[in-house]
Formats: C-alpha cells, structure tokens, sequence
C-alpha cells in the first residue's frame, strides 16, 4: 500500500519512516475524476452516427420479438461484416475513483514528549518492580551486597515516576536509606 505525506502531494518510503516520530493512518486518496454522462437513447445515437456517414442496420430479434440497430464498424471482401449493437447509454452522475493509501502523521512535539515520558514511566516501573523484588529478597535473610543501592536507586526512582505522574518529588535522606 502507497503511503503519503499528510497532504497527500508526495508519496513516501515506507522504508525511509522513522514510526518513532509519526505513525499511519488509513485514507484515500483520487485517481481518476469520471464526469456525469446523461442518458443517451438509441435514436439519438443513430441519428449521430447517421450525421457522421456511418452505416447502420436494422434486425429483428425473435427471440426478444423487438427491432435491434446495429454499427457497421467494417464490411469484408467476402461480404461478412463487423457490427456491434447500438444500446441505450444510461446517466450516471460524476464519480471518482479512489486508491486505499496510508498517511504518514508525524507526532507532535507534546505527543513525542507524553511517548518519551511513558516509555520511561515504563521502563522505571520495571526497574523498580526488580529492586523491589531484590530487597524483599534481602527482608528474608538472602543477604546481598549492595542492598544498600537498591534501597537508595528505589527512592530515586519512586521520586522520578512521581514527577513523571505530575507529582512532586519527595525530599529522601540517600545517607539515611543506606
């Protein structure tokens, strides 16, 4: 599927997209432009092709029990002929046709900047869930080394996702949690 910048004046690589900076969303986008045809009944064609110099013939059908016309587009040396029928042309209004493409939307500088803090928010998350599991660890006799830095990365980390939340950070005394 073709993808498009937002204005769908030049068409894109897909390749080439940074989707850490913009994303796709589903549009369309104009091919072709048909124009509204009013209805034309067979008479007024024969007498057109009539003005024109073209041959036309007149056959019944049995089967249908009506008259049909017929455009002689060539006549062959052994008589046979080249015909096609002369049917009525029904209105059709103005319609255009339309390709599915993709658009590349770049985000904005609020939208990078809410990606960028919820990623970290993420990431945080992680890190302390793993300190955590760490301490509690220690809390049952599993004596490690550098309990004293988890407990301080912890509050380090609880004071950020508090500021990424919108919150304010918390005064921690490091030499205390040590």
């Amino acid at each position: 599927m073709k993808v498009y910048n937002q204005d769908k004046t030049q068409e894109l690589n897909r390749e080439e997209l940074d989707l850490e900076k913009g994303y796709f969303k589903p549009d369309k986008i104009k091919t072709v432009h048909h124009d509204a045809v009013h209805a034309v009944t067979v008479e007024e064609q024969i007498v057109e092709l009539q003005k024109q110099g073209v041959a036309i013939e007149e056959h019944f059908d049995n089967i249908a029990n009506v008259n049909k016309f017929y455009r002689v587009n060539a006549v062959y040396d052994g008589g046979g002929k080249d015909v096609s029928e002369i049917k009525e042309i029904p209105a059709q209004e103005a319609y255009d046709d339309e390709e599915d493409i993709q658009v590349y939307v770049p985000y904005t500088e609020a939208e990078l900047k809410k990606r960028a803090d919820d990623k970290r928010h993420a990431e945080l998350k992680a890190e302390l869930a793993k300190i955590k599991e760490d301490i509690e660890q220690e809390r049952f006799g599993i004596v490690r080394d550098d309990y004293p830095e988890k407990k301080a990365r912890a509050a380090e980390i609880i004071n950020e996702l508090r500021v990424l939340e919108g919150k304010e950070a918390r005064e921690v005394n490091v030499e205390a949690v040590r």
